[in-house]
């Protein structure tokens, strides 16, 4: 590989990462009280209503970080050799991110719109509903289920080998439990789950650039 396109890959990963994390620390800290998670629906418009620019900015990282992931799984699916699987792999990624956009775009932007317009607790509730479904089932689902497709292929093809390869596996299949836990409409566990499953994959990110991309 040419050494100018390896240190974009490389440093490309960390960029990725460290976007991945602020957007999971701004979901734990100032995005709190906007979220479905121990509150009611009054005071997450109230919330919402007194914190819009932070909480839209916040979606915004939440955007980039949907973008990352399809750039980190582009980096993986170019270690790999080509076939039809790794373009499937590849595909539903991509496929992934226009629910979790879409999500993102009603939970930045329209909610706040209706509460502005005082169009009521229920349309807010039924946007947070649908939204959520959107970026935690089917966006994250597509996600976790083409990483997965592309890091058995990197197994197959020897490109990922022992704990890393396992390393790798374990985080999408945690991925694709918060999916699970969403459609069951679990908050709880589906919070539980992001925790886990996004500690997990930013690491396994970092190991990936530094002991398997190819110089």
């Amino acid at each position: 590989m040419d050494l100018r396109l390896y240190l974009i890959k490389f440093y490309s990963i960390h960029v990725i990462v460290v976007i991945i994390t602020l957007a999971c620390f701004l979901m734990n800290g100032p995005m709190r009280g906007g979220l479905p998670l121990d509150n009611t629906v009054a005071e997450r418009i109230v919330f919402i209503a007194d914190n819009g620019l932070i909480w839209s900015l916040s979606w915004f990282t939440w955007m980039l970080s949907a973008i990352g992931l399809f750039v980190f799984c582009a980096i993986l699916a170019d270690e790999l050799t080509q076939n039809f699987l790794r373009m499937i792999g590849i595909a539903l990624v991509g496929m992934g991110i226009a629910p979790d956009l879409i999500a993102e775009v009603i939970y930045a932007f329209v909610i706040p719109e209706i509460i502005g317009r005082q169009l009521g607790s229920n349309a807010v509730e039924i946007l947070e509903i649908i939204a959520m479904h959107l970026t935690g089932y089917l966006g994250n689902g597509l996600y976790n289920l083409g990483g997965l497709l592309l890091t058995i292929l990197a197994i197959n093809q020897g490109v990922l080998k022992s704990w890393i390869a396992a390393w790798g596996v374990t985080a999408w299949i945690l991925g694709l439990m918060l999916s699970l836990f969403v459609a069951m409409g679990s908050v709880k566990a589906a919070e539980i789950f992001t925790a886990i499953a996004m500690v997990l994959s930013t690491v396994w990110m970092l190991i990936f650039a530094h002991r398997v991309l190819k110089r």
